[in-house]
Parts: structure tokens; C-alpha cells; sequence
């Protein structure tokens, strides 16, 4: 079983989803700064930390997404993934760039970078936690 995230936000502007995860994170559709903060960098390095520990490898086998911060989740754990079964020792930016600009967003394309850059978030969160391969 893993650790599911029900967080949703969406933009007061524009309606858009994301995640405003540390101060300054403004909305990637529309540039609106929002009040809110949800720091879930630690709660999906702890759920990727989990499903490492419990399964050896970060992507859940089944994987309900019951919220926004589920998709972003899944997600990550697919570019954590990607970085650990590399052969060619690849900085993890460069492999979620990669992951990144390969998926289909289509009408979320905004999201390419703000998933980009909680991914590299994560990753340093879970170096602190686990002894994992370094960027």
C-alpha cells in the first residue's frame, strides 16, 4: 500500500492546477502570486521514501489518484524511477528534463516546468533521508 497525498489547488485566476509548495511559487498558467502555500515536498518524499523501502522502487504497482497531489505524485515517482534504472550516470535534472519534454501534458503544458522543478525538490528531500545515488 502506498501514501496517497489529497491535496487540490487551483489558481484563483485562471482555474489552473498546481501546487504553490513553497513562498513564490506563483501559478504556472498565469503568473498569479496566491497566499497559500502546501509544502508537500516532504509529504511525497516521505510516500516515495515508503514505497522505496516497502517495494524497491518508487512507482506504485496500482495507483488510485484521488487528488491533484496524487497526479503529481505518480508522476514524480515515475521520473525517480527513470533516474535509478539509468545504466550512464545522468545528472537528475537532465533526467527529468528528459521525462519531462518526452510525456504528453496536453492542455497542462504549463506544468512541464513546475513538475520539473517539485521533482528536483524531492530528490534532494529524499538524499537527506536515504543513502540514493547523488546528481
Amino acid at each position: 500500500m502506498s501514501l496517497h497525498i489529497m491535496y487540490d489547488h487551483q489558481c484563483q485566476k485562471c482555474a489552473a492546477y498546481y501546487i504553490p509548495y513553497e513562498k513564490g511559487i506563483v501559478c504556472p498558467n498565469c503568473g498569479l502570486d496566491e497566499e497559500e502555500i502546501y509544502d508537500i515536498v516532504p509529504v511525497i518524499v516521505h510516500s516515495a521514501k515508503y514505497q522505496m523501502d516497502t517495494m524497491g522502487f518508487y512507482t506504485p504497482i496500482a495507483w488510485w489518484t484521488g487528488s491533484f497531489g496524487d497526479y503529481v505524485a505518480l508522476i514524480i515517482f515515475q521520473i525517480l524511477d527513470e533516474y535509478n534504472k539509468q545504466i550512464e550516470m545522468e545528472d537528475f535534472q537532465e533526467v527529468a528534463s528528459k521525462y519531462c519534454n518526452s510525456r504528453s501534458w496536453g492542455n497542462q503544458l504549463y506544468m512541464k516546468n513546475h513538475i520539473h522543478e517539485l521533482s528536483y525538490k524531492v530528490f534532494l528531500g529524499l538524499q537527506t533521508v536515504t543513502p540514493d545515488k547523488a546528481s
